[in-house]
């Protein structure tokens, strides 16, 4: 939970200051780039390395990174200096989101017991466009256990629309009656 909070102020920090510039689309590149070389092979291992000198650390980073802008260059550098390299792919995972929600952009994912058409997921999409006036980039899923109907989360909010949960509803308000 720390780390993701952590992450989520160095995202914070990095999107202001990609909007302040007019630079989401530099920034985005750049902060995939930076989570992919401090989040995985050998340069990962070394920058995580407590063994490994801080001055090897800001010469890998100005070797493996050097070409990206000044400014999320620094933010490696930075993530350095912290010891807080591991958190690059979950600082570059919520930049991408703040990134998306500057833009209007909703990602969500729609739970069914059996996998929908192209023609589906297309009218499901547009249906929660409709419903939440953003453009929705729509992941599906498939679970036979909620036995119809669909289950879609976009982000906190979650739209139980399953047969299962109906069920259960009919079953709860029977036993209540019952009562």
């Amino acid at each position: 939970m720390a780390n993701e909070v952590a992450a989520k102020r160095y995202a914070q920090a990095a999107f202001e200051i990609a909007v302040e510039d007019g630079q989401t689309a530099a920034w985005s590149q750049a902060m995939d780039r930076i989570a992919e070389f401090l989040g995985e092979g050998e340069a990962a291992r070394a920058l995580r390395n407590t063994r490994v000198s801080q001055e090897v650390k800001h010469r890998l980073i100005a070797a493996g990174l050097g070409d990206l802008p000044r400014t999320p260059l620094n933010l490696a550098h930075i993530l350095v200096n912290k010891g807080r390299t591991a958190l690059a792919p979950e600082i570059a995972q919520q930049f991408l989101r703040m990134v998306e929600q500057h833009q209007g952009v909703a990602r969500a994912r729609a739970v069914t017991a059996v996998a929908l058409s192209d023609t589906e997921l297309r009218a499901l999409s547009q249906r929660l466009r409709d419903a939440t006036g953003r453009q929705i980039v729509l992941e599906s899923a498939v679970d036979p256990s909620i036995l119809g109907g669909v289950v879609v989360q976009i982000g906190d909010r979650l739209i139980d629309g399953s047969t299962k949960a109906k069920l259960e509803a009919l079953r709860d308000s029977l036993v209540g009656a019952l009562r």
